[in-house]
């Protein structure tokens, strides 16, 4: 029976693993939210000619110049990035590389970049995110500026609520998943006799909404894997870490349940990695960083 289970959850490792890569892109998906500049641990940096947010009115035009630096150089403000689409991009939201004709820095391994950027029609917040990176690999280790843009004055109001109805309902299918686990273990530890059968619904359903959260997850977390695995993000690789580990504990607690073997450490480790990552994941929508 112990072989058996632990092939499954090395099986079910691996199984997320492939899923992962097939669904990882060039790019991230999502910056951070706040206004800077991050260079990559490779090499490359970035940065503009000014700091702080930019104020301008809606339609406008403005400047902004970009300088990086790294090996096989490539500048980029590329659509479907944070609100990039809301902008018009000159000259292009294509790769622009080093040396080529919108580079005016005429050294190696260095460019100069300046976008006109057409503001949006409507007042707001807006982020426009833009990369430097290697031009010769196709997920390329990069450097991102990521440019708050305040639209007609607008201040930004956090939506608390809202950024916990969004991210695709995970907040909600792993709150439920965890509350129905947890009730399950309490009412085993109470009576294991009498609540033996509601403590394995109980944690079926938890383990079954888990794995719909799990499919969920797995595109946007690999669209943001590059952004993730930079440093002073650590807790976001421990959040995908802790649920891989929860979730092939709950495995392993739900098959040796059905073989009638007690399982109390593995539903421990599952209920405890699952609640660690809601706290957590809750804590950075309040902190107004999201996952």
């Amino acid at each position: 029976m112990k072989k058996k289970v632990l092939i499954i959850f090395l099986g079910i490792i691996s199984l997320m693993s492939v899923l992962l890569a097939f669904y990882a892109t060039s790019y991230p998906g999502l910056g951070d939210t706040h206004d800077s500049c991050h260079n990559s641990p490779g090499g490359y940096t970035i940065a503009r000619d000014s700091t702080g947010t930019i104020t301008a009115d809606n339609s406008s035009v403005v400047y902004i110049e970009i300088t990086a630096t790294g090996s096989n150089l490539f500048v980029q403000a590329y659509s479907g990035a944070k609100d990039n689409d809301d902008f018009i991009i000159f000259p292009t939201n294509e790769r622009i590389v080093d040396n080529s004709g919108n580079d005016t820095n005429p050294s190696p391994d260095a460019m100069t970049v300046v976008f006109t950027i057409t503001t949006p029609a409507i007042d707001g917040v807006y982020y426009l995110f833009i990369i430097a990176g290697d031009n010769l690999t196709t997920q390329p280790v990069f450097a991102y500026a990521n440019i708050k843009f305040s639209i007609g004055g607008v201040s930004e109001v956090i939506d608390y609520i809202g950024r916990f109805f969004s991210h695709t309902g995970f907040y909600i299918i792993g709150g439920i998943a965890i509350i129905s686990l947890a009730t399950g273990t309490i009412l085993y530890i109470i009576n294991q006799e009498k609540f033996t059968k509601i403590h394995g619904l109980l944690a079926g359903t938890s383990l079954i909404l888990t794995t719909i959260n799990i499919i969920t997850v797995i595109q946007p977390t690999a669209l943001v894997l590059p952004v993730i695995l930079q440093p002073g993000l650590v807790l976001h690789f421990l959040h995908i870490i802790l649920g891989v580990i929860g979730y092939g504990a709950g495995i392993i607690a739900f098959l040796a349940g059905l073989s009638g073997h007690r399982s109390r450490i593995p539903g421990f480790i599952a209920l405890g990695c699952w609640t660690f990552n809601y706290i957590q994941g809750l804590l950075s929508i309040f902190l107004g960083v999201g996952f």
